[in-house]
């Protein structure tokens, strides 16, 4: 596959903005290129514009290649970046399986994409019939989220594997949710499909939804595209700063996936007590789909309680359902107290 023949022509011949810092290469004593003020507040420098330091944390902690590393303000950012980059405005299409990740969509309405979207099975599994036959010559990206996001559920492998090497255009594997199951990453086998994007983020196992930092792992080229449009100082001095020392504690990241992993399990034997509950959907994530006899009554009551959920009802093949995060167990203890107080 020709990657480069899948970029927007204006992108693909863009100049990107330059700062002299992103030029120099080494390590400078005295500063006057950049306008700022020298005054040390601690925070009266730009931030390093390619987010190098982290970067070489996760090249260490993942084991692979800087240069195939993108950094972006969160994953959002990422989508849109991403669309933008292959999706020609007016003309290209993306593929997305709902119920799935809602920013697949924003991004394709921001950039004038048209949005292809294909119902997951009632299972959450993927029509892959039905879907190489929605894709032709405008389909330029193909949104695969696993563990995916509302169902929680992991899409098998094989399928995975075969959807990037006959999609016609860019995959991107959303993998938001894989802390909670690190040894079925695609990552590994990044360089076999080099039209594959891998996303992950810092916002679930990490911990760190507040400082937005997300991960794209591609080929080289699509890295260089990525930072092409990306603005200048896009990841500021103290989202570096949290995220270097998150980065640095890997085993407290697993020790809290651990515990949030054990209460999701807990949540789900609990929960199947209820009457009023008429299924859970398996899940390997920190969150659980639940179905409800009715899931409303179910989500205002809890609101009244001060407990707020996400009401999923609305999602394809996701009817009186309502998505649980796992949280600590005193939080998990008083959504089952609350629970068990509720008279439908």
């Amino acid at each position: 596959m020709n990657i480069k023949a899948l970029v927007r022509p204006n992108i693909l011949h863009l100049t990107p903005y330059s700062s002299a810092r992103s030029e120099f290469k080494g390590k400078a004593e005295v500063l006057l290129d950049a306008n700022e003020s020298p005054f040390n507040t601690g925070h009266n420098r730009y931030p390093e514009p390619l987010s190098t330091d982290i970067r070489t944390a996760l090249s260490e902690l993942k084991e692979i290649d800087p240069d195939k590393i993108f950094i972006g303000n969160g994953s959002d950012e990422i989508v849109d970046q991403v669309t933008r980059v292959f999706c020609t405005p007016g003309r290209d299409a993306v593929h997305a399986l709902p119920p799935t990740f809602g920013m697949y969509k924003v991004a394709a309405g921001i950039n004038d994409a048209e949005f292809r979207p294909l119902n997951l099975l009632p299972d959450f599994s993927i029509p892959v019939g039905p879907l190489k036959e929605s894709w032709d010559a405008h389909s330029k990206i193909l949104w695969l989220c696993s563990p995916n996001n509302p169902s929680g559920n992991l899409m098998d492998a094989a399928v995975v594997e075969d959807l990037i090497q006959s999609f016609p255009g860019i995959v991107v594997l959303d993998e938001a949710y894989i802390d909670f199951i690190p040894e079925v990453s695609f990552l590994p086998r990044l360089d076999e499909f080099p039209n594959l994007i891998i996303m992950q983020t810092l916002s679930k196992g990490w911990g760190m939804a507040g400082v937005r930092l997300g991960v794209a792992y591609a080929s080289p080229f699509i890295v260089t595209m990525l930072r092409a449009i990306k603005m200048p100082y896009n990841i500021n001095v103290l989202t570096q700063q949290a995220a270097l020392r998150a980065l640095q504690q890997p085993e407290v990241m697993e020790e809290r996936v651990a515990l949030l992993k054990s209460e999701r399990q807990r949540l789900e034997r609990e929960l199947a007590q209820f009457a009023f509950v008429d299924y859970i959907f398996p899940s390997v994530t920190n969150f659980l789909l639940v179905r409800f006899t009715d899931s409303d009554a179910v989500y205002k009551y809890l609101l009244t309680h001060g407990i707020v959920v996400r009401n999923q009802s609305y999602q394809p093949n996701a009817a009186n359902c309502l998505r649980i995060t796992a949280g600590l167990v005193e939080e998990n203890d008083r959504l089952l107290a609350a629970l068990e107080a509720f008279n439908p």
